[in-house]
């Protein structure tokens, strides 16, 4: 009867949905890091002209945020399995930065190795924008998910009692990334275009003990899917404006 009762209570504890609010407090003390590698070709041309970055807005949420998503609970007496299915949702509290800052710093760092004009960052909004060329650039979309599952067990011994088992995995993490540029000189616009990168990040060793690390990694696979969608997208958009400012160097000089 005791070993009835103790089987009893202990699939009302397996049962019971495992809640996202110890998940939550865990993310809300972890950082992870952006970076930028630059691997694009050096220009070695002359320079001829300057464009002026205004300050980039961002619209990405500051805390990140976990959800349950589901489960499934499997009783079988002797062997009892239970699964929780967790979404993160990476905010800019969990980076090493602001993720407008990284934009900004991976534009010049990029723009200014790669292309035929230098980039001015004009976050002080010194430089008359009339008289100068002016790179606008807006973050229309920047969503980065990942999802961590937790497997939990019991196995029934000869003494009647459960040996607990508990292992916790990270998934893929996938970024979606959209950003509109313009450049202008004065009022005319010479180059207006919408980026957007959908980046699937693979996971390395995904399984842990406990859901701390198995958070910490996730959250390191979904920085790291943030940084190689930003390196695609800033990688095209020098190409296209250092075809734009060339065209415009050429036009200056066979203009009389």
């Amino acid at each position: 009867m005791k070993a009835f009762g103790i089987t009893v209570m202990s699939l009302l504890l397996l049962c019971s949905c495992r809640s996202a609010g110890p998940l939550q407090r865990e993310l809300n003390t972890m950082r992870s890091h952006l970076y930028y590698e630059l691997t694009s070709p050096v220009y070695t041309g002359e320079v001829k002209h300057a464009v002026f970055m205004d300050i980039i807005s961002s619209n990405i949420n500051y805390y990140s945020h976990i959800e349950r998503t589901g489960g499934y609970f499997i009783p079988l007496l002797f062997y009892n399995v239970q699964r929780d299915n967790f979404r993160i949702l990476l905010g800019e509290h969990s980076l090493n930065m602001l993720y407008r800052e990284f934009l900004t710093e991976a534009l010049l760092t990029e723009c200014n190795s790669s292309t035929c004009f230098d980039l001015v960052d004009n976050q002080d909004e010194r430089v008359n924008p009339d008289t100068v060329y002016r790179l606008e650039v807006k973050i229309r979309k920047n969503e980065t998910v990942g999802d961590l599952s937790i497997h939990f067990s019991q196995l029934l011994w000869f003494d009647g009692t459960y040996l607990n088992s508990e292992s916790v995995r990270y998934h893929p993490s996938a970024t979606d990334l959209c950003i509109s540029l313009r450049l202008s000189r004065g009022c005319d616009c010479l180059f207006d275009k919408t980026y957007e990168v959908k980046h699937k990040q693979p996971v390395r060793y995904n399984s842990f003990y406990d859901t701390y690390d198995a958070s910490q990694a996730a959250m390191n696979n979904m920085s790291r899917a943030l940084s190689l969608a930003t390196k695609e997208m800033v990688e095209q958009i020098s190409l296209d404006l250092n075809l734009v400012m060339a065209a415009e160097a050429i036009s200056k000089q066979v203009l009389p």
